[in-house]
């Protein structure tokens, strides 16, 4: 099983009382103000089963009892499959697990430094990067392949997903037609659409447009996804002082009815099927009108978030490792530890952006991720807390030892030490004069070197070649259908 479980105390910011205020409110907005559902067979699900639905302006007014009626229905754990039949991640409880940041539209050249747009290629090698790094569970489309035509770019990064790695991957879910082709280029990987079903190899994203709207293209992906039990992150990406209140509670509320709504949706589509309690919510810069992801209210509401979660029983899905630096430099080491840790201690399930993000997610960098990687195995490191038994009071050792002795040769020291200290592989601790010996090389120098040398030499287990020949069938199907192409590499 991938991920960590938090041993001992976590982080929480919010009473019980506090979280059925949140509740409470927001039923009442539920009931008054409703959502605006643009999507018409999600609206005639939400009407027949009780909803109060204006047609004709799109808005839905969702009872109390049907919020409780989906909840019932919905999984309080979500498995999530890779193509290799050992890989899985288990998202629920206390486990925590990493992700690759998702769909960047820019680049940090590893040569040259330079930003630019990201291609296929980036693509390819961002999902080859994430198979090896062992701190990082889920390979995402960290970078749109911007030199694919939109319509057909779809199959390309699911297959990208499919053929560099064998670590879980994301879905497509922006429209019926593309969510439909993403279930079927996973149904030939997984041997047919029943065994989709029975092992879900695709993670869905709905993010509910704040304030309080469902689009059409994101619902009816989150209905397709539904229908075939693939997982669903149901996650608005509300801004304190800007879609959603200033205030962090009031954002909570808006947050928890638009994730609420969309869980209803996904219930009437489909009873059980799959979904994780999101947020992207963050701040708005009130100073420049950006989001602001490495924001420390941003790690307030990860830790709201995964309580809220726990409160009606489902799992979580936070963002830490945001940050709105430009490049690896010293800002984003400061906000990406301090929104990666308060989720992670917090017991978000699957965090997003944990690796490779800049810019506010705007723009990926390989150096970026080779350095959050080592940032996410000092966060598992701390989530194992401290094991005290007999055998770690050591006891025996320290009488043996005795004054003013040393434990180095002792078989103890040796049985220990690489599960109770992280041992670094990019961090310096060496002295100065060793380090200046070596080239007195920066963090980004040494994360440039390591990901040049994961991209030469890991070479990630290969897909079937029949398998890989039905995939590539089906894409030049899409690309018929769809009147454009691309050749695959």
């Amino acid at each position: 099983m991938i991920g960590m479980h938090i041993r001992g105390n976590r982080v929480e910011i919010l009473t019980h009382d506090e979280l059925y205020d949140i509740h409470m409110a927001t039923m009442e907005v539920l009931e008054k103000v409703g959502v605006k559902v643009l999507e018409k067979d999600a609206l005639k699900l939400l009407k027949d089963a009780g909803a109060w639905v204006d047609e004709k302006e799109g808005r839905a007014r969702i009872p109390e009892y049907l919020v409780n009626e989906a909840l019932k229905k919905a999984p309080s754990h979500v498995t999530l499959y890779g193509r290799g039949k050992r890989y899985k991640l288990n998202l629920g409880g206390y486990r925590v697990h990493f992700s690759m940041e998702g769909t960047s539209l820019f680049i940090l050249d590893l040569e040259t430094g330079e930003r630019r747009a990201s291609t296929y290629t980036d693509l390819e090698r961002f999902f080859k990067l994430a198979d090896a790094l062992e701190n990082i569970h889920h390979a995402s489309i960290t970078v749109k392949a911007r030199d694919i035509p939109e319509s057909i770019a779809h199959v390309y990064e699911t297959y990208a997903g499919f053929k560099n790695t064998t670590k879980t991957i994301d879905g497509y879910t922006y429209g019926r037609t593309v969510a439909m082709d993403t279930i079927k280029m996973a149904s030939i990987v997984a041997g047919g659409e029943e065994e989709l079903i029975k092992r879900p190899m695709l993670l869905g994203f709905h993010n509910p447009v704040s304030p309080l709207q469902h689009s059409k293209e994101l619902t009816e992906g989150l209905m397709v996804y539904a229908r075939y039990k693939q997982p669903v992150i149901i996650a608005p990406e509300c801004q304190a002082g800007a879609t959603a209140p200033v205030t962090l509670a009031g954002l909570l509320v808006q947050q928890n009815a638009e994730v609420l709504s969309g869980i209803v949706i996904a219930e009437l589509t489909s009873p059980g099927a799959p979904v994780l309690y999101g947020t992207v919510s963050t701040i708005m810069d009130m100073k420049t009108g950006n989001i602001a992801y490495g924001a420390v209210e941003a790690a307030l509401i990860n830790v709201a978030t995964a309580q809220l979660a726990r409160f009606y029983n489902l799992p979580s899905r936070g963002t830490g490792g945001g940050t709105e630096s430009k490049i690896p430099d010293i800002q984003a080491g400061i906000e990406k530890a301090v929104t990666l840790m308060m989720a992670a201690m917090a017991g978000i399930n699957f965090i997003y952006v944990a690796a490779g993000a800049l810019e506010s997610t705007l723009t990926a960098s390989y150096e970026q991720a080779v350095i959050d990687n080592e940032l996410c195995g000092m966060v598992l490191r701390a989530l194992r807390g401290v094991e005290v038994n007999d055998e770690t009071l050591a006891v025996d050792v320290i009488e043996e030892v005795g004054p003013g002795g040393h434990f180095l040769t002792k078989k103890h020291t040796l049985k220990h030490l690489k599960t109770e200290h992280f041992i670094p592989t990019i961090l310096n601790r060496q002295t100065r004069d060793l380090w200046e010996k070596c080239g007195s090389k920066d963090l980004r120098q040494v994360a440039r070197e390591r990901a040049k040398e994961i991209l030469s030499k890991h070479q990630p287990e290969p897909l079937e070649p029949s398998i890989e020949k039905e995939l590539i069938a089906f894409i030049r199907e899409v690309e018929k259908r769809e009147k454009c192409s691309y050749k695959v590499s």
